[in-house]
């Protein structure tokens, strides 16, 4: 389900689970980044960075990190880490595995994926989102989901494709 994440980001801004970098430098990372990825970035990626997104629930973003005083603050292996499974990290999971965003070729609208730090980010795990406005609707939402106990499958009221995802199946399916 294509939702922009700006669009995601309003929600989550309405919702009060959305913390952003205070300042823009969002032209600089993105040039930074299709530099290391070698190539041009999805549109979304691109959306999401001119978000300036810090944090979405408990959930950090992992994007580099610009200061004007010492250039770089961000290893670049940070935003390289996923490129052998052909994505670029978005967040942490809490525990050292990410969620990254699909960089294969020829997906219009890329998924979200988990990727598991035990088996060293080899491979996308399972579908955490249709697109990347979705996955981020999501995310806000996963604690609260564990603490209600909400049954298998409830990401699809609020992203009926995740358990279209091309490269890995829905958690409920994995």
């Amino acid at each position: 389900m294509k939702i922009p994440p700006s669009e995601a980001c309003q929600v989550l801004d309405d919702r009060g689970v959305l913390k952003r970098h205070r300042q823009d430098h969002s032209a600089r990372i993105i040039e930074h980044v299709n530099d290391l990825i070698g190539g041009v970035m999805p549109a979304d990626l691109e959306e999401f960075y001119k978000e300036r997104i810090y944090q979405v629930a408990d959930f950090l973003a992992v994007s580099p990190i610009w200061n004007d005083h010492v250039g770089w603050r961000t290893d670049d292996s940070l935003v390289t880490r996923l490129l052998r499974a052909q994505a670029v990290p978005l967040f942490w999971d809490g525990c050292g595995s990410l969620y990254g965003l699909d960089l294969t070729v020829g997906e219009s609208t890329p998924g979200v994926y988990f990727f598991d730090h035990e088996d060293e980010f080899a491979r996308p795990r399972w579908a955490t989102g249709s697109s990347l406005g979705a996955f981020l609707l999501l995310l806000a939402e996963h604690d609260q989901a564990l603490d209600e106990g909400r049954a298998a499958g409830w990401e699809l009221s609020i992203d009926p494709d995740i358990d279209k995802c091309s490269r890995a199946p829905a958690l409920w399916l994995a």
